[in-house]
This record gives structure tokens, sequence and C-alpha cells, in this order.
């Protein structure tokens, strides 16, 4: 039996967490959630297929875990959520090596069809 991919989602508030789960839950993954990085740098499972985080959280931000991630040799494909009027952000992702960034407003038009491409399209160049 095949493993299935992982999607982590990073979301300090409960609720969003709960909708981004909602959200991806018609992909054929296991979707971890955390509430902050620090939790999800603590837990010591499989790698993700796929990192969605929240630019702004409590402790580490998702700017400052894309950097982290981007050190390693393999990290995963990230994608950070932010506000519509964060361009500032946007563009500090894309150049830490975000795969996309998606306003908080339009998550449920872009996220799983985004997530769902990364993962049918783990090992190659995103």
């Amino acid at each position: 039996m095949a493993t299935r991919p992982i999607v982590a989602v990073i979301e300090a508030d409960a609720r969003d967490r709960r909708t981004l789960r909602s959200l991806l839950s018609p992909l054929d993954a296991e979707i971890h959630d955390f509430e902050s990085a620090e939790s999800y740098l603590a837990d010591h499972g499989r790698a993700p297929g796929c990192l969605i985080t929240e630019v702004t959280l409590p402790g580490m931000s998702g700017l400052d875990l894309l950097r982290l991630l981007r050190a390693d040799s393999t990290p995963p494909p990230v994608i950070l959520l932010g506000d519509e009027a964060d361009v500032r952000a946007a563009v500090t992702a894309m150049r830490e090596g975000a795969v996309d960034f998606i306003e908080k407003p339009h998550i449920d038009i872009a996220i799983l069809r985004r997530v769902a491409y990364l993962l049918d399209h783990q090992g190659a160049k995103h």
C-alpha cells in the first residue's frame, strides 16, 4: 500500500486551520495542522509533500520558517498565506523560494488546485 503524501498546514487561528483542512479534504493526502512554526519544527514525522503557512504567526513568522527550510538541501514546496494588501510579504516570499503566495480572501479558489498540482508533481521543479 502506497503512503499518502502529507500536507502540513501552519495557522495560528483554530477556525482558519479547520477551514483549510476542510478545503484540502478532497485530496488523497494526510493533512497535519500546527498552530505555530515552532510546533511544526518540533514534529518529527515524515516530511510533507507541501507546506502551507500563514505569513504572520506568533513566534517565528512564516517567512522566517521559509528561510530556515530553504537552508535544508531538500525543503518541501512552501505556499504562504497573507493579507491581500501585503505586497511586500508576497514579493519577499517569492524571492525566498516560496512556490506561491495566496491572499487570504482567495484561499478557497486557489489552494486546492495549487496543492493538488504540487503533490502530483513531487520531485519535479516547482
